[in-house]
């Protein structure tokens, strides 16, 4: 049973959280290992090598031999084939456009903080979630380091004036948990993901179904008592 909290703004991870992506991405890296002639790899593979940013996932995924040298010019290729076919298998997890639509409705901010690339989180942002405003979206940049570094979480508490302990953080991964837990938010583990979000810390929350989200956040969020600044 998660402890109760006071739910004043959340942060979503977004490959394996929000969106599932897997598909594009795997199939965008495997052509860029096809043009040069190296083994590709099968979906499972990719499921866990995702959610420590593009490099690691592009290292994970050439011949040994090549790891250890400069990865850039097949980092720039599998950009561009996903950037090419980034909405072709991807979707929604089911019912995540409800969790969303509540937070809008109630007016708390929410904001996606994930390890990919800032231009290609733009891109997903723009083709699957336009429906809905975030407070912000924080991809990985020169301006913001990979998680479990809190700097981008720490970012967006910041620039709503709220304090962390009231920010819930929501992922389907370790590496999110351990995000939270540095931030001094509070963590809250999804099972449809790719990741094992148990393994982040002691007695992580990881709930299975969308519907338990929307039941904390209402439970644990005052309308008439907002500390945050909303802003849209």
């Amino acid at each position: 049973m998660m402890k109760n909290m006071v739910v004043d703004a959340v942060i979503f991870d977004l490959d394996g959280t929000l969106v599932n992506t897997i598909e594009d991405i795997a199939n965008a890296n495997n052509k860029m290992l096809q043009e040069y002639g190296f083994p590709t790899h099968p979906l499972n593979n990719y499921i866990g090598w995702i959610g420590n940013g593009a490099r690691t996932l592009v290292e994970a995924s050439l011949p040994p031999q090549k790891r250890n040298q400069d990865v850039r010019p097949y980092l720039s290729k599998y950009d561009q084939y996903y950037r090419e076919n980034i909405n072709v298998k991807s979707k929604l997890f089911p019912q995540v456009d409800k969790i969303l639509d509540m937070l809008a409705e109630r007016n708390i901010p929410f904001a996606i903080n994930t390890n990919k690339p800032q231009r290609l989180t733009d891109v997903v942002v723009s083709s699957y979630l336009q429906k809905w405003t975030f407070s912000n979206v924080i991809g990985h940049s020169n301006h913001f380091p990979h998680k479990p570094d809190p700097k981008g979480a720490l970012h967006f508490a910041k620039q709503i004036n709220c304090d962390p302990k009231n920010v819930l953080f929501i992922g389907d991964s370790c590496v999110d948990v351990q995000t939270a837990i540095a931030a001094g938010m509070v963590p809250m583990g999804v099972s449809w993901g790719y990741g094992n979000p148990s393994l982040g810390g002691d007695n992580v929350n990881v709930i299975d179904h969308p519907q338990e989200i929307i039941d904390y956040i209402i439970k644990n969020n005052k309308y008439e008592n907002k500390s945050c600044t909303v802003i849209r």
